[in-house]
């Protein structure tokens, strides 16, 4: 059997650095777009609410892990580049397969919240700073409405960096088992912050393990080998 850790270098690797923030740039864009082509389309919304979803309270502390969830995706791409290339290659592409199958259903099965109807801007006496920062924070997303629920963007990235390091020996155990908290904790934030009903969660980790788990068997991450070469040889002609 292979020895994973002997096939990657160990270190983060400087293109993963920028991968990371364009990747973080470039999956929010298709979460947008989602809307903007069910809109486009002219595809009524639905709401994903279940009676379930009425027994959840508010916990407004977890808006910390809903908002560093941006943080914890674009270090995504940087910890993985630690594992050999075809990994690290692989990865990238469940995370481009992810995005574009997400916003595809986001624009053909478009769903909505009315924050109103669901009495999260009813006044609370002495709020928190977590109270005032999950308000601020609905005011960045649609306000009063929001939309983009199934599958929820948040459970799909962040199932990704999960299942990105585990089980590698190549990543220390310390972050692995950080990535998992870190990523149970989001699940949790999306309901606890009222960002997203019940639905919205195996849906999002559905879709992610799937794209994953595709793309690892097959070695989808082979559509990135043009631009691999095309680095190498622009790298060599610097150096000499």
């Amino acid at each position: 059997m292979t020895n994973e850790k002997t096939n990657g270098t160990g270190r983060i690797k400087l293109y993963a650095i920028i991968i990371g923030i364009v990747y973080l740039i470039l999956q929010h864009a298709f979460y947008l777009a989602g809307h903007h082509l069910a809109l486009l389309i002219g595809f009524e919304p639905f709401l994903p609410k279940i009676p379930l979803d009425d027994k959840i309270g508010i916990v407004s502390v977890f808006i910390i892990p809903y908002i560093w969830s941006y943080v914890y995706w674009a270090m995504g791409p940087m910890v993985v580049s630690k594992c050999e290339k075809q990994h690290f290659a692989d990865y990238m592409a469940s995370n481009l397969v992810a995005c574009v199958v997400g916003m595809i259903v986001l624009a053909l099965l478009p769903t909505y919240m009315n924050r109103v109807a669901e009495g999260l801007y009813k006044t609370v006496e002495n709020p928190t700073v977590f109270d005032k920062l999950r308000e601020f924070w609905y005011s960045l997303d649609g306000s009063e409405m929001a939309y983009n629920l199934l599958p929820s963007f948040h459970c799909i990235n962040s199932t990704l960096c999960y299942l990105g390091v585990m089980g590698r020996r190549e990543i220390p155990k310390w972050f692995r088992a950080y990535s998992l908290i870190t990523t149970l904790l989001i699940y949790a934030s999306t309901v606890y912050v009222k960002q997203h009903y019940l639905l919205d969660i195996p849906t999002g980790i559905a879709l992610a393990a799937a794209a994953f788990f595709i793309c690892k068997k097959f070695h989808w991450g082979r559509v990135f080998a043009p631009v691999e070469r095309l680095c190498e040889k622009l790298t060599a002609k610097k150096a000499s």
